[in-house]
C-alpha cells in the first residue's frame, strides 16, 4: 500500500499558564485545544480517507520546543532531578470525525497538554505507525506562551472545539453551562 501521508494543525494553542506549584490534576491546559488534521493520498495520488485498519495503526506524539527548534522536552530542577516540561495526552490515536462542513476527515485532538513552566515554545507533531519505524509525516505549531498564572486569562473556547466536542469522539472538557 503506498500511500502519502501529510498532518498539518487546524487548531494551534496560543497560551498556557505553568503547571510547575500546582498539583497535576489542577493544571491548566494550553488553549485552545491542538487539533491536526491527517490528510492521506493513494497511489493514485487521490486524497482519501484511510480505512480504520489503517487507522488503527498510527499515533501522533508531541514534542516541546523552543520558536528556534531547540527540544525544551525537560528541564533540571535541582542537583539530582530532571523532570519533563509537558504533561497530559501527548500520544493519541486518529479519530475519524466530520468537518464544520459536514466531510469526514481524520483528525488527532489533543485535549489536555500543560506546560510545567514559563516561556515561549512550539509543539512539534509527528505521526508515526504502531510498531515504530520513521515518521510518516511531521508539523510544529505555531509559537505560543506560557504565562504565569496570575496573568493568565482563558482564552474562549472555539467554534471547532465544540464542534468536535460535539461529535463525542474526545472530551475536551468544555463543561455543560459553557455549550
Amino acid at each position: 500500500m503506498n500511500r502519502t501521508y501529510r498532518i498539518t494543525p487546524i487548531q494551534h494553542p496560543d497560551r498556557g499558564a505553568p503547571f510547575a506549584y500546582r498539583p497535576l490534576l489542577s493544571r491548566l491546559p494550553l488553549a485552545p485545544p491542538l487539533i491536526i488534521q491527517l490528510d492521506t493520498w493513494d497511489e493514485d495520488d487521490e486524497l482519501i480517507v484511510p480505512t480504520e485498519e489503517e487507522l488503527s495503526n498510527m499515533i501522533c506524539h508531541l514534542t516541546l520546543e523552543t520558536p528556534a527548534g531547540e527540544t525544551a522536552a525537560q528541564v533540571k530542577i535541582s542537583d539530582t532531578e530532571v523532570v519533563p516540561m509537558l504533561y497530559g495526552t501527548l500520544i493519541t490515536t486518529p479519530k475519524q470525525m466530520l468537518d464544520t462542513a459536514g466531510a469526514p476527515g481524520v483528525y488527532f485532538c489533543f485535549p489536555d497538554v500543560s506546560v510545567r513552566f514559563p516561556g515561549r515554545f512550539r509543539l512539534k507533531a509527528y505521526v508515526t505507525r504502531l510498531h515504530g519505524g520513521a515518521a510518516l509525516d511531521s508539523c510544529y505549531t505555531e509559537p505560543f506562551e506560557v504565562i504565569p498564572e496570575a496573568q493568565y486569562v482563558e482564552p474562549p473556547i472555539t467554534d471547532l472545539t465544540r464542534h468536535f466536542h460535539a461529535q463525542g469522539l474526545v472530551n475536551f472538557g468544555i463543561p455543560a453551562n459553557d455549550w
